[in-house]
């Protein structure tokens, strides 16, 4: 069927005071037309179905979506609006209790709907309006089907209502947060059912959705978006499925790795300083090994990494770009081997060589990187932490660095030189995740739902990123993100991924401020161009390096390897601001990959700016799927498309979608 033509009856249209709930039906039925061609009643009804796109598409056409953050759902309806928006609210606030009322009052309306509905059933019979009437019934199809699914996300995730921070009666309300979290994975196994019949429900959402086409409506109506409206219910939808899909072999997989499958697990894990950054997130400056069991986290031992090197004979022969950089450096050390920003990939070289050294446990379930923003955020929630030997620790910001007093006075118990021989420099690192872990096991309720929500963020920022030996394990952290993978570049998207190195051996990126410009133009023969302005800016004095003084040396010159990955099929054709002789290209990780180096001193400020080309048809949307270095902040990035303007902040991996 072609479009509707609004314009031609919108003479007939429902005026505001005459809503669908006055029965202008009745009216209209009562008038004669007296011109010829199909009656006023028939056109009528052609009106009535796009306004229902309004009252039981866009409006009750329900997406509910899984967030993220746990027990985290989205609701979009356009109308039915009060009790639909309400558990939105209610959600948003945290309040089960609240949002399940809603729900059921959302449910009710939408029975209601249903009852005044198929009063009109009469209309199928009506050639131009049965397929509107048609798309109307899957529109109520779907919203009573994602009522159901809001149902059965709400009550799953009541009995962790006080754990996770919502209102409601919850489960473990009672004994030690250790007691509770042994419990909530002992009862992660009954979720799982839950999952299987939430996706049947959104499944219903979706394949109700996918009959209704959105090409049979105008784009707008009485300045409402029509069209538009109905592509994005399908949208999310999808997106809420896939959240589920995704979701189910986390919960099937969490007891184990948690340890409370009745097998004690052994971790190793990499504490990687992102003050001098390298491709997963940082330099692997300690290392520690810890038990889990039934969710307690128990420390083994920690350690300098240094003293994994020193263990490490036959090393093999040190990459082109290492040696070139790290001139005190003859062979690969294991402490340099996080040199691709696929975690993954580095673990695999990492491990090949640290599981054949002498003295050190080979009987471990993964190895686990997490950098300095992990301690910060944990410290700025439970408050200043005591460790016993090296003193108390705070978020607090520290003048001398403009960052956490936790950062800098580590620093200074492991990086300042001393006229003596120390030992163990890095000792404090398991004392330290020893208080951190007491406090957290003893924080006050009111703490538990920021700890969750923290731990969330920092998975995302890639601030805790795990490699599993386990297969099921390995597959379900790559399907949240929680596995620090390159991602091949999607259909139909552009790809931006901006790797940045440290060589030069100071803290510098504790000092270095970041910001991208991007500008993006019209698709022209198959290819997009672009520019790529990446600011890199140090506002802060040097530090006095001189190892005789005995300063802490922290703000040095940085030596910045980047590497840009790229689409396939990427085509340079000019950059600016890398050192002579230090650009090339190359694949990898099914990416092209345009790299160079450049020095930035303190108090001074480098731009690197690259234009290229990349294979691009779309002519109505940019998208482009950008993910972020793991150990870095948010970095801004602002986006010019076509002379429109967006600003973004690449905390995590994400799709960006912009209008040209």
């Amino acid at each position: 069927m072609d479009e509707l033509d609004v314009q031609k009856i919108e003479t007939i249209s429902p005026t505001p005071q005459e809503s669908v709930h006055t029965n202008p039906l009745a009216e209209a039925l009562k008038k004669k037309d007296s011109k010829k061609g199909v009656p006023k009643f028939v056109k009528f009804f052609l009106v009535f179905f796009v306004v229902l796109l309004i009252v039981a598409g866009s409006l009750a056409l329900v997406g509910w979506k899984m967030i993220g953050e746990v027990g985290g759902l989205l609701i979009v309806a356009r109308q039915i609006e009060v009790p639909a928006r309400g558990a939105y609210d209610a959600l948003k606030a945290q309040n089960l209790i609240e949002a399940s009322s809603k729900i059921q009052e959302t449910e009710q309306k939408f029975k209601d709907l249903r009852e005044k509905y198929q009063a009109l059933a009469w209309v199928k019979s009506i050639p131009l309006a049965s397929a509107y009437y048609t798309d109307g019934e899957h529109a109520l199809n779907a919203g009573e089907a994602g009522v159901e699914a809001a149902k059965i996300a709400v009550n799953a995730v009541e009995p962790y209502a006080d754990v996770l921070g919502f209102t409601g009666a919850g489960t473990f309300t009672g004994g030690s947060i250790e007691n509770r979290l042994k419990l909530i994975i002992a009862t992660l196994s009954k979720v799982t059912p839950v999952v299987d019949d939430l996706t049947a429900k959104l499944d219903v959402v979706g394949k109700e959705l996918g009959q209704i086409d959105e090409k049979r409506y105008p784009e707008s109506f009485r300045g409402t978006m029509i069209r538009e409206r109905i592509v994005t219910m399908k949208k999310l939808s999808a997106g809420a499925s896939q959240a589920v899909i995704e979701a189910k072999p986390v919960l099937e997989v969490l007891p184990a790795i948690a340890g409370g499958d009745g097998h004690r697990k052994k971790y190793l894990v990499l504490f990687q300083n992102d003050n001098e950054l390298r491709p997963t997130g940082g330099f692997m400056t300690a290392f520690s090994t810890m038990f889990v069991e039934d969710g307690r986290v128990t420390p083994e031992r920690s350690d300098d990494i240094y003293e994994l090197d020193k263990k490490f004979r036959n090393k093999p022969e040190i990459p082109p770009i290492l040696k070139q950089y790290l001139k005190t450096e003859t062979r690969w050390n294991l402490r340099d081997m996080n040199l691709s920003p696929d975690y993954k990939n580095s673990m695999d070289v990492f491990w090949s060589y640290m599981s054949k050294l002498p003295g050190e446990s080979k009987e471990i379930d993964g190895i686990i990187a997490v950098d300095t923003n992990v301690l910060e955020k944990l410290v700025s929630i439970l408050g200043p932490v005591e460790v016993p030997g090296y003193g108390t620790f705070s978020a607090e910001k520290d003048k001398r660095c403009d960052c956490p007093q936790i950062i800098y006075a580590m620093s200074e118990i492991v990086d300042r030189p001393t006229p003596y021989l120390r030992t163990n420099r890095k000792g404090i690192i398991g004392p330290m995740m020893h208080s951190i872990l007491s406090k957290a096991y003893t924080a006050p309720k009111q703490l538990w739902p920021q700890l969750f929500e923290e731990a969330w963020k920092s998975i995302e920022g890639k601030h805790v990123q795990f490699y599993f030996f386990d297969e099921k394990s390995q597959a379900a952290a790559e399907s949240i993100g929680a596995a620090g993978r390159i991602k091949p570049t999607p259909e139909n998207s552009d790809y931006l991924f901006i790797v940045d190195t440290n060589l030069g051996g100071a803290k510098s990126n504790l000092f270095v401020q970041q910001q991208v410009e991007e500008e993006i133009d019209l698709p022209q023969n198959g290819r997009v161009k672009k520019t790529l302005a990446m600011t890199y800016k140090n506002p802060f004095p040097p530090s006095n390096c001189n190892l005789e003084a005995g300063e802490l040396c922290l703000n040095g010159r940085l030596t910045d390897w980047v590497r840009v990955y790229l689409p396939k099929g990427a085509e340079v054709t000019e950059s600016l601001g890398f050192d002579t002789g230090t650009t090339k290209t190359s694949e990898e990780l099914g990416h092209m990959v345009y790299e160079g180096v450049f020095m930035l001193q303190p108090l001074n400020q480098a731009k690197i700016k690259i234009t290229y080309t990349v294979p691009y048809t779309d002519s109505k949307e940019y998208r482009m799927y950008v993910q972020k270095q793991g150990g870095t902040p948010g970095i801004k990035h602002l986006m010019r498309v076509n002379g429109s303007e967006q600003e973004i902040i690449v905390d995590k991996d994400s799709m960006v979608k912009i209008a040209f």
